[in-house]
């Protein structure tokens, strides 16, 4: 009897949990139905959108280029020596011919006094060596002498006649040694840093004393890729190519030259060439070695279509924009751009005139996503970077949609409660599923 009973209970039981089960997924399911049929709709994504312009502008080529001293040298000496004195001062301007260095040359002015000596000598010998061919002469006309001693004193006065020519040239040599003690400037420009000092030795062609370099006018060198090659050099064909350069630091001015040297060889590893181009450098304002802004006005664009810079995006397949369209959505547009100023580009095609592109805001956007137009930012919000007003606490609508710290949270969907927008661009379906299962 008690066997029985046990059983009847296990059945009752098991039928209790089951309906109960049955009954709680019922209210789930009815609650989540609830919720889904209630779920607010995405808020736009704000956004800052700009129009597309069409008018006349100068094709500008941007590079940033080097500046090299127009000739630079090295001073060495050309003897051993030992320094007496150094006559410039670091960051003096030097004059061509000005003494620089000068070495010790107390044993070449003795060379020199040897040279000049042993000169005198042989000169006085070729002197008597003349007199007694000449005598000579006078005795073979009346038979005292033969013609062979005649011919030996001629011998005589050409050997001495050679060696005062080797005189000559030893000192000419021991004069050209001597001048080497005095170490000339040999171009005009500015003096750098002192290398050698008074009391030092110095090695024939081996130690250095200072570099000069000559700053007016000054090159600055840049790369230019190859595509752009053909048409600088249509362009410096048909007469000077402007250049201009401004210093990192000294934007307010732009120095004006004019490109004067072309590489004739295309560097196979980076696929550039080598460019100089040629400023006055009046004042020295520019210093070799330093890192310039350098552009190029190539040729007159007339109707040239003209996005701002901060529309482009990069993607896997090429650059595109976030085009605004009428219907209050947002399209994809693959471009192809040229420089063209600092904060514009030219488009040589994917827009048109009159087109509205996205400037703030793109990382929320999605193919087909909705979009509110805002003012650009700067006019007091305290917004982030990820829209016209930010992704920032204070950025988002006053509603506590749009663009607010709770809206769009990557973690809780992009159909959040609070209507925020999708978190990004790419995933934004990811997001949309993981709310709808909410």
């Amino acid at each position: 009897m008690s066997k029985s009973t046990g059983v009847v209970a296990a059945i009752v039981f098991v039928a209790l949990a089951g309906g109960g089960a049955y009954v709680y997924q019922r209210s789930q399911v009815t609650a989540a139905g609830t919720a889904k049929s209630g779920a607010p709709t995405p808020r736009p994504t704000p956004v800052v959108i700009a129009p597309v312009e069409q008018r006349d502008v100068p094709l500008r080529f941007n590079v940033v280029g080097r500046t090299e001293a127009l000739s630079s040298v090295t001073l060495k000496a050309r003897i051993d020596g030992l320094i007496t004195s150094v006559q410039f001062k670091p960051g003096q301007h030097i004059r061509r011919g000005q003494p620089m260095v000068t070495l010790d040359a107390r044993a070449l002015q003795a060379q020199v006094q040897q040279s000049e000596a042993n000169l005198a000598r042989d000169r006085a010998q070729l002197d008597k060596a003349r007199a007694d061919l000449a005598r000579n002469q006078d005795l073979l006309a009346k038979g005292f002498i033969s013609t062979a001693t005649l011919d030996g004193f001629r011998a005589t006065v050409d050997t001495l006649d050679a060696t005062v020519k080797a005189d000559l040239a030893a000192l000419e040599l021991a004069r050209v040694q001597l001048s080497y003690t005095v170490i000339n400037s040999p171009m005009d420009g500015v003096a750098g840093a002192v290398l050698a000092f008074p009391g030092g030795s110095v090695k024939a062609s081996d130690t250095s004393l200072v570099v000069i370099n000559q700053l007016k006018p000054i090159y600055a060198a840049f790369a230019v890729p190859e595509s752009r090659l053909a048409e600088i050099g249509r362009d410096r064909a048909a007469g000077k190519l402007k250049v201009e350069a401004r210093a990192p630091g000294n934007a307010g001015r732009t120095y004006v030259g004019e490109l004067v040297f072309i590489d004739n060889t295309v560097d196979p590893t980076t696929g550039t060439i080598q460019m100089k181009a040629k400023f006055d450098n009046a004042d020295e304002a520019l210093t070799p070695g330093q890192f310039l802004e350098i552009s190029m006005n190539l040729r007159n664009i007339e109707g040239a279509i003209l996005m701002p810079a901060e529309a482009l995006q990069a993607g896997p397949n090429g650059n595109f924009v976030y085009v605004a369209k009428p219907d209050q959505t947002v399209e994809i547009r693959r471009v192809k751009t040229l420089p063209a100023t600092k904060d514009k580009l030219i488009v040589e095609s994917g827009l048109a005139a009159g087109d509205k592109v996205v400037v703030d805001g793109q990382l929320r956007l999605t193919p087909g996503a909705k979009y509110e137009a805002r003012e650009p930012r700067g006019s007091g919000d305290k917004g982030g970077k990820g829209g016209p007003r930010g992704d920032g606490a204070k950025g988002g609508d006053s509603a506590k949609g749009g663009d607010s710290a709770k809206g769009g949270d990557p973690a809780k969907g992009g159909d959040s409660a609070k209507g925020g927008a999708p978190a990004r661009a790419e995933g934004a379906s990811g997001d949309a599923r993981k709310g709808e299962s909410k």
